[in-house]
């Protein structure tokens, strides 16, 4: 089967192919060195007691650059550089900026490759909101890091690894799907109705949520099964990645020979991390990603899930662990979950952790499947239920939840926790506004009220359907 690959995938392929051997090496030393500075509190108290030992620590952890080309904190004379000198002087600090601004080229990109040409244009709109909302309701420096993927595939129920701040909320390991001859049957067909209900824009999905790839003995040949079909090798996440060092070396192999989204690695233990680097040199884990989960690490852990739930009955959190202030989530996913061990589906989007939603995302349709028709059928299903065209005429018109209405002059004031987005300008802009704020009137009666009062009917529509599309109104049921 012949695929087009996305455009992602490959400029992700080009961010490595056009950078020389020496720099490629460079940057893997500095990523390596801010991985130990992010998830090894040793190694970071050892830098920060003595900034001008910093080559000498790093040494000894493998890493071999000069860090005084970084940053001014490791100049050997332990001076720092004079406020306002010019970035250009550190090259190491070019070299690493340049890296990081392309792969978050690479994020928007995949973001706008699961739009599809070929599905059904109530999807695509559906998912153009679920982006719009998430940007108001994170906040756009985090909704920038979201790629909206359209599938989530598990293999497996639950989770070995039980992480107590799980932002998911996994449950504890069931059990995984098979691969007996009567499941990968179903798996190829299942992804294959997906590709033939959304072409590429399939390519930028993922193959685990709220599940561990190594749980699945088999998981590494359902994913050549899945770029047979879909094209490419999807993004793994997992956060057992010494657990078996071939299945690991398989994988990491699976993506130099075919085209593939980057897979990450959880470090939940200093062990793994020490072990993860033992095994395998920074030129080896260049493109994957180490997000510290470990004690002692600087990186936060969302509000969501697990977490969310522990920190509400104990008010407080593990010694060593920091959970991030106000609500969060680590949910991506703007489609489907999809579970072929209990034959499972859900529609799904992001949302900040709350009593309604607290694993971080909110569930807009749920279903079952025992074969591909059944799979395609939901879907299809879903979108006619769940995916209006425009503003659904039958549901009264409210402001998403999180959101602040307060009147002004000629207008309204919406606000979040990131955010404020001020109406102005039609004169009917203050009328409008009050009667959503009150969620008690339909689209027709909205119109029909203000065009009574004079107003303009088409700019009436036009203004609400352009706050639906924004995401600023309510898509679910209230």
């Amino acid at each position: 089967m012949s695929h087009e690959t996305i455009s992602s995938v490959e400029y992700g392929k080009s961010i490595t192919e056009r950078r020389a051997a020496e720099d490629l090496r460079s940057i893997a030393h500095v990523k390596r060195f801010l991985e130990l500075m992010t998830g090894d509190s040793k190694f970071r108290e050892k830098i920060k007691a003595n900034p001008s030992s910093a080559n000498h620590v790093a040494k000894k952890r493998g890493i071999d650059i000069d860090l005084s080309k970084f940053s001014g904190k490791f100049q050997l004379n332990g001076s720092m550089a004079e406020k306002g000198s010019d970035f250009q002087e550190y090259p190491l600090a070019v070299l690493w900026k340049d890296w990081i601004k392309d792969w978050l080229t690479f994020v928007k990109l995949i973001r706008e490759d699961g739009y599809s040409h070929t599905a059904d244009p109530r999807f695509n709109g559906w998912r153009k909101r679920q982006v719009e909302r998430v940007n108001i309701e994170f906040g756009t420096s985090r909704a920038d890091s979201i790629t909206h993927p359209i599938f989530s595939f598990e293999l497996s129920k639950g989770c070995s690894v039980g992480c107590w701040f799980c932002a998911l909320g996994a449950e504890s390991f069931k059990g995984h799907y098979e691969r007996t001859p009567k499941n990968v049957l179903l798996w190829r067909n299942i992804l294959s109705t997906a590709v033939n209900l959304f072409g590429s824009a399939a390519q930028a999905s993922a193959c685990y949520w709220a599940t561990e790839p190594f749980d699945n003995p088999n998981y590494l040949d359902f994913i050549q099964d899945y770029c047979e079909i879909v094209g490419l090798v999807p993004q793994t996440t997992s956060a057992a990645p010494t657990r078996d060092l071939v299945w690991t070396r398989r994988l990491m192999e699976m993506h130099k020979l075919y085209p593939s989204v980057p897979s990450r690695f959880s470090i939940v233990n200093s062990r793994i991390l020490r072990d993860l680097h033992a095994n395998f040199s920074p030129e080896e884990l260049l493109c994957y990603e180490l997000i510290m989960q470990l004690k002692g690490s600087s990186y936060g852990k969302a509000r969501a899930g697990k977490t969310l739930k522990k920190v509400k009955s104990e008010n407080t959190t593990h010694k060593g662990l920091h959970v991030d202030e106000g609500s969060s989530s680590i949910a991506c996913l703007s489609g489907y979950i999809v579970n072929m061990m209990d034959g499972t589906i859900q529609l799904v989007s992001p949302s900040l952790a709350n009593e309604r939603w607290p694993l971080g995302y909110r569930i807009h349709a749920s279903g079952t499947f025992t074969n591909a028709q059944d799979f395609g059928d939901f879907i299809e299903r879903s979108i006619s239920e769940h995916m209006p065209a425009g503003l659904p005429p039958d549901q009264a018109v409210a402001y998403r939840d999180g959101l602040v209405y307060q009147p002004r002059e000629n207008g309204f004031l919406l606000s979040s926790d990131f955010a404020a987005h001020s109406f102005t300008g039609f004169g009917f802009v203050s009328q409008l506004g009050e009667m959503i704020a009150q969620a008690n009137y339909q689209p027709t009666q909205i119109i029909g009220d203000l065009v009574d009062d004079g107003s303009d009917i088409f700019g009436v529509r036009g203004t609400l359907e352009d706050l639906f599309n924004k995401g600023f109104l309510e898509d679910l049921p209230i």
